[in-house]
């Protein structure tokens, strides 16, 4: 009875000294209290109200519609710029397509003077009259925009039916006057200088950048491209 009762004592005292950690670190169980002890932090962690689960709902909606509303602003801020047009003609007509699209208020012109450019010219006109009668019947062949050079000696009037980069350009479109049955015209002899207007077209979405770049189609010498530097502000 003596031997059993000391038994009891000793066992009593290493449960203790176990509970206490003097063998060493015990396993953590993956029950709770236990779990607990392995958390970092685990003063931080606490149960959510349902008033603090509307708040973070609100904040997470309002950060979604600032997305939504930055999204469209970001969309309408394309600029493209469309040139360079060297005569009167071809610039109001364009000017007249920004209206129909109703992109004048967003357009800005630049006119500046470029050098070495090669017009093509159908000279030897020798009245006004005849001169205004010679421009029905190249639109009638299908020339747009042909424009009125007049000199202040002989020959006086020239009609310029475009004017080019360089002098492979020109020549190429001479050939295509030429198949339209447009005679008589030739590329000048040297470059010239000329006034070109370039057009921007600022603060457009997509579908309206996509609606110019149907548009320039009509305008086969112009380019179309994204803003540049030069371009004005």
């Amino acid at each position: 009875m003596r031997l059993f009762a000391l038994f009891l004592l000793m066992l009593n005292l290493a449960l203790f000294g176990w509970l206490r950690g003097m063998f060493g670190e015990r396993a953590l169980s993956g029950r709770e209290p236990a779990r607990l002890e392995l958390q970092i932090a685990a003063e931080r962690i606490r149960v959510l109200t349902d008033r603090d689960v509307q708040q973070l709902r609100r904040r997470a909606s309002d950060s979604g519609a600032a997305t939504q509303i930055a999204a469209p602003a970001a969309e309408a801020s394309q600029c493209v710029e469309i040139g360079d047009f060297t005569g009167d003609g071809a610039l109001a007509r364009f000017r007249a397509r920004l209206a129909e699209l109703k992109l004048g208020d967003k357009s800005i012109e630049q006119t500046r003077e470029l050098v070495g450019w090669y017009p093509v010219l159908l000279a030897g006109l020798k009245s006004r009259a005849e001169t205004e009668q010679r421009i029905e019947e190249l639109r009638a062949q299908g020339e747009r925009d042909p424009l009125i050079l007049q000199a202040a000696t002989a020959p006086r009037f020239t009609i310029q039916l475009g004017v080019f980069r360089d002098r492979e350009l020109a020549r190429k479109h001479l050939a295509s006057l030429e198949r339209r049955g447009i005679k008589g015209a030739r590329v000048a002899d040297s470059a010239t200088a000329v006034q070109s207007t370039r057009v921007r077209v600022r603060g457009i979405d997509a579908g309206a950048a996509a609606q110019l770049d149907e548009a320039q189609k009509d305008f086969p010498q112009q380019k179309l491209q994204a803003c540049g530097n030069d371009a004005a502000p």
